[in-house]
C-alpha cells in the first residue's frame, strides 16, 4: 500500500494567505474604536464671573475603556468630562476646544465664547460742596464723582424744598441752618444716593469776627445795682450779640479792697448784668457768669476809682 504524504513546505505555502487574511479581519475586529464628536454646546456670551456650562456628544459606539474627554477654555484654564462648567475672569473672545480622545485615535470640535463686563450700576464715589460752610445768599457749587454705564441722571435735593439736576450744581441758600444735601444718580441698572451736611450761616457784620472787647458796667460802692450809666454801656454789647449769633459772652464779677462780703458782690454784679442780657433778648445759654471776689493789684481797666466795682463783659467767639 502507497501512502500519500504531503510535503511540509507546500502545505504552509498554501494556508499563509488564507492566515494573513483571517488575522487582518480579527484584528479589525478587536481594536478600539475611534470616537466622533457628535456635537458640542455652550453659551454664545458670558458676563466676567458668570458660569457657563459647556456640554459634548460622541459616537454611541465608541467605547468608554481608554476614552478621555478634555476642555480647553482658552483662558488658561481646562475641565474634563462630557460635561463642564466654566467662568471668565476677563472679557475677551475665547476659543473652548474639546477633545475626545483613546487608542483608536483623536477627535475636536471647537466654540466661540464671547465673555463682556457685566453691567455696571451708578455709583456715587463723592459728592463735595464748596464753600461749606457758607454764608446766607452766597452761592455753593456741588460736584460729584459717578461711576457705571452711561446714559447717568443726576438728581440734587438741597434740603430746603429746592432740587437740580445735571452732575455739578449750584444753589444759593437764604436762610441760615444746618442742611442735608443728597445727590441720587441712576441708570438703567441700578441707583446709589450720598448725602453730605450743610452748613449755612447768618451773613454777619464786620464787627462779629472782628470785635474783641465789650463795655464794662461800673457800680456804686457796695451795690449791685445797675446804673443808668452802667446799663447804656451794656446795651452797646446787647447790641452786638443781637447781630452776631456768633459770639457769646463770659461776664466777671469783681469787688473793690474794703467792700463787704466780695465773694457774693462780685457775683451778684455778675448776675445783674447777665440778667440785664436776658432782658434784651440775650438767650440764656450765650451768657455764662463767674465772681472773681476782690480784685488784687492794679488793672488797666477804664473809670477812674471806680475800676474795681465793676463786671467785665468778655466776647467769646463760638
Amino acid at each position: 500500500m502507497k501512502i500519500h504524504t504531503v510535503n511540509a513546505r507546500q502545505s504552509f505555502t498554501y494556508w499563509l494567505p488564507l492566515l494573513l487574511v483571517l488575522g487582518g479581519l480579527f484584528a479589525a475586529g478587536c481594536g478600539p474604536t475611534a470616537p466622533e464628536v457628535m456635537s458640542t454646546s455652550g453659551p454664545d456670551e458670558l458676563e466676567t464671573g458668570e458660569s457657563g456650562t459647556f456640554e459634548a456628544t460622541v459616537n454611541e459606539d465608541v467605547g468608554e475603556d481608554g476614552l478621555s474627554y478634555t476642555w480647553n477654555f482658552g483662558d488658561g484654564n481646562t475641565g474634563s468630562g462630557l460635561l463642564a462648567s466654566h467662568s471668565f475672569s476677563s472679557p475677551g473672545e475665547y476659543q473652548v476646544v474639546f477633545t475626545a480622545q483613546n487608542e483608536g485615535g483623536t477627535a475636536r470640535d471647537t466654540m466661540m465664547v464671547n465673555v463682556v463686563r457685566p453691567p455696571q450700576p451708578a455709583r456715587i464715589t463723592t459728592i463735595n460742596a464748596n464753600p461749606n460752610p457758607a454764608d446766607e445768599g452766597e452761592s455753593v457749587s456741588f460736584s460729584s464723582n459717578v461711576r457705571g454705564d452711561s446714559p447717568l441722571s443726576y438728581e440734587w435735593d438741597f434740603g430746603d424744598g429746592n432740587t437740580a439736576t445735571g452732575e455739578s450744581a449750584s444753589h444759593t441758600f437764604e436762610e441760615p441752618g444746618q442742611y442735608t444735601v443728597s445727590l441720587t444718580a441712576s441708570n438703567d441698572v441700578g441707583q446709589d444716593t450720598r448725602t453730605l451736611n450743610m452748613t449755612v450761616e447768618r451773613d454777619l457784620p464786620p464787627i462779629c469776627t472782628s470785635v474783641s472787647e465789650f463795655n464794662s458796667a461800673f457800680f456804686s460802692r457796695n451795690s449791685s445795682t445797675l446804673s443808668d450809666e452802667a446799663e447804656s454801656s451794656l446795651m452797646e454789647n446787647s447790641d452786638i450779640l443781637s447781630q452776631c449769633p456768633n459770639l457769646s459772652v463770659r461776664v466777671e464779677g469783681y469787688a473793690a479792697p474794703g467792700e463787704r462780703s466780695p465773694e457774693s458782690l462780685s457775683e451778684d454784679r455778675a448776675r445783674a448784668v447777665s440778667q440785664f442780657y436776658q432782658d434784651n433778648d440775650v438767650a440764656a445759654s450765650r451768657v455764662t457768669t463767674s465772681a472773681e471776689g476782690e480784685v488784687g493789684g492794679v488793672t488797666s481797666k477804664k473809670g477812674g476809682t471806680r475800676q474795681f466795682r465793676r463786671a467785665d463783659s468778655i466776647p467769646v467767639r463760638n
